[in-house]
């Protein structure tokens, strides 16, 4: 079952389908379309609104009262199944069939170059300068929008940051390239460091643990 099933209401679900196929809607073409009454329609997409589903503008035609044009939001659109992951590990393997394995460690090692970017962009002092500290917590916010579900612990003698999601988990069976660059990214941020679970292992996460957070 898809995200999108576990929302309880039906008449949700059939409004956020209408959206996610006709890329906007107004109440009219909710009502032609759900045999919902007009009030009904209106306050479901309100709620969808306050949860952060749905998004709405003004669209005048005329000389009429403006239409009300409703679409779901990127928040929504996580609650549909998509193929991403799996056309990636196709797309991976064809290259290797085609002899571009080199073309595929280069892509993986600008995506985490590109990361460590995002984070030095992001502190205040140079990263030779900035406290382990500063540095993690920049580090959570980057991994957090880049979708790994970071958890971060902070001990006395040790910090680990913990990946819950990884977006390469689908093709690791293909290559374990995006691992390697991952640790080279983590090392280019703090030189020393171990991961301690691995995903491909069996683990339910990826873990790093660093050294002591400095005062």
């Amino acid at each position: 079952m898809s995200f999108l099933g576990l929302l309880q209401s039906e008449t949700k679900r059939r409004l956020l389908q209408l959206m996610k196929r006709q890329g906007e809607i107004t109440l009219n073409d909710a009502t032609q379309d759900i045999d919902r009454a007009r009030p009904t329609l209106r306050d479901h997409l309100d709620q969808m609104g306050r949860d952060g589903l749905v998004a709405r503008r003004s669209k005048r035609q005329g000389r009429g009262r403006p239409s009300i044009c409703y679409r779901i939001t990127p928040l929504a659109e996580r609650l549909f199944p998509g193929r991403e992951g799996t056309v990636f590990a196709e797309f991976l393997s064809y290259l290797q069939s085609q002899g571009q394995d080199r073309l595929i460690e280069e892509f993986f090692q600008s995506f985490w170059n590109d990361r460590l970017g995002e984070v030095e962009n992001r502190l205040a002092d140079p990263l030779e300068s900035a406290s382990i500290r500063e540095i993690v917590d920049v580090l959570e916010e980057v991994l957090e929008e880049n979708g790994f579900m970071p958890e971060v612990r902070v001990e006395e003698k040790e910090v680990t940051v913990k990946a819950c999601n990884c977006p390469f988990a689908e093709i690791i069976s293909t290559t374990e390239l995006p691992c390697a660059s991952e640790t080279c990214f983590y090392e280019a941020l703090f030189e020393r460091v171990e991961r301690t679970r691995h995903i491909p292992d069996g683990d339910t996460a990826c873990a790093y643990e660093l050294p002591v957070v400095q005062t």
